[in-house]
């Protein structure tokens, strides 16, 4: 791959990521502020449809309810993921997992990289071998909304929560042609730019030119600020930590006071393009003085360091339970208002076949086959520790022992007719798959 086109891939996720966080914004705090003005008599004039909102006791449930305790019960925790996906829909560009912390207001934004690596459930990948033999059962999390014929918002929720272990209460989807606007509507954005910043690229129409100091920025600017990235000594790493910067100065400008009737109008832009099931929406905005700047922390999943950067993103399953136990139970236990975990997080252990060993065995009379095979998987990534002769020849099919199945469905691509044996016990031997190359690999 190019420079320029990995370059260009770079650019759009972060950006997707901006436009994701602020689409997930408007609909914990745009929705509630909205249906507040038409509760309050501020009639938008039929621009969005409120229907699925039940408003007939908004006011008296909030006024008697302060705290929700009424309408919420012993729920401390919501939690929602947000897809940003591609024109055509078929891949999730941006996943994210968004945590709101009922008492204090907090929200945790944990992004999840579009190679992660995840296993479909097992229900929903039989479902998918009916239509397609083509499929392996672990593959990259973007890819989800296009293994699925209906309700991939459904069935991408279905897979985030398979394999990091927690529930999900709702979702949000959005394409990702708003952010300019966005930003226009709330009003130009008050920042502090660290240097100059002169950048273009024809090929993806990119110009850039600000200047240091503190400013405000409209839409454009602001696409500007987000985007640039060759300045910074540490590449990316300053560009997220400007990210972070932006973020702050976005909410912050989003949430003052004027905003929160001005917001109507972006709202009423954003809603047209999202598809949701946050139809309790109305029911939160008991919480909307709780929910400041101060109170978002981003978070990355975990990528784990035995990862070889290959074209998967690798979780690592230890950070990654750490992480969300943190998020997700540690305010609540540290401070004793409960003495339980809120949830059991158990993220999914995906195995990484490249780091099981392989026993390569040659059960035909072809001299050298063992080391070839052994070599032939070496230059794949794979862990072949041993090639030798295997002593009842010949075998006429070639058999592949592994622990799980995955193992085989990942190995077999390699040989033309085989057999699968699964072993389990074999993932604490020596040899964790074998391979017994029969005459099928003539």
């Amino acid at each position: 791959m190019s420079k320029k086109k990995q370059k260009k891939q770079l650019v759009n996720k972060f950006i997707q990521i901006f436009l994701s966080t602020f689409a997930l914004l408007m609909a914990v705090v745009g929705i509630g502020t909205v249906i507040y003005v038409v509760v309050m008599g501020n009639s938008i004039g039929g621009m969005l449809d409120l229907s699925k909102y039940n408003l007939t006791e908004y006011g008296a449930a909030n006024a008697a309810d302060p705290d929700g305790k009424d309408i919420f019960g012993d729920k401390k925790l919501t939690t929602f993921a947000v897809f940003g996906v591609d024109e055509d829909s078929y891949r999730t560009d941006v996943t994210m997992v968004v945590f709101f912390h009922h008492e204090s207001g907090k929200v945790d934004i944990l992004s999840v990289p579009r190679d992660t690596r995840i296993k479909i459930p097992d229900d929903m990948y039989s479902k998918i071998k009916e239509r397609r033999n083509d499929v392996n059962q672990v593959v990259k999390i973007n890819a989800i909304p296009a293994y699925v014929n209906e309700n991939r918002n459904e069935a991408s929720v279905e897979v985030l929560e398979s394999n990091l272990g927690i529930p999900i209460d709702y979702y949000v989807n959005i394409k990702l042609d708003v952010f300019r606007y966005i930003v226009d509507t709330i009003g130009e954005i008050k920042i502090d730019i660290p240097m100059d910043m002169k950048y273009s690229d024809p090929l993806q129409n990119l110009y850039i030119n600000l200047k240091k100091g503190e400013q405000y920025i409209n839409g454009a600017q602001a696409e500007q600020l987000v985007r640039f990235r060759s300045g910074y000594a540490s590449a990316d790493v300053g560009r997220v930590e400007m990210q972070q910067v932006f973020m702050k100065a976005f909410v912050e400008q989003l949430l003052n006071t004027k905003n929160r009737l001005n917001m109507v109008n972006v709202v009423g832009a954003v809603l047209v393009k999202v598809d949701t099931n946050f139809e309790q929406a109305v029911d939160y905005l008991i919480f909307l003085d709780r929910i400041k700047p101060e109170n978002f922390v981003m978070h990355m999943l975990p990528r784990d360091p035995s990862d070889k950067g290959g074209s998967y993103y690798i979780y690592d399953y230890d950070a990654t339970k750490e992480l969300l136990d943190k998020i997700i139970n540690e305010p609540y236990l540290a401070s004793d208002s409960i003495d339980e975990a809120v949830i059991d997080v158990s993220p999914e252990e995906i195995i990484d076949i490249k780091t099981l060993t392989i026993s390569v065995q040659n059960g035909t009379n072809i001299k050298g086959l063992a080391g070839k095979t052994r070599d032939k998987l070496k230059e794949q990534g794979y862990d072949p520790i041993e090639a030798v002769d295997y002593e009842n020849k010949p075998v006429e099919k070639t058999k592949i022992y592994v622990p799980i199945s995955e193992a085989y469905t990942e190995i077999k691509t390699f040989f033309k007719d085989s057999e699968m044996i699964i072993q389990p016990e074999l993932m604490n031997q020596t040899h964790q798959i074998i391979i017994v190359l029969g005459n099928t690999e003539e």
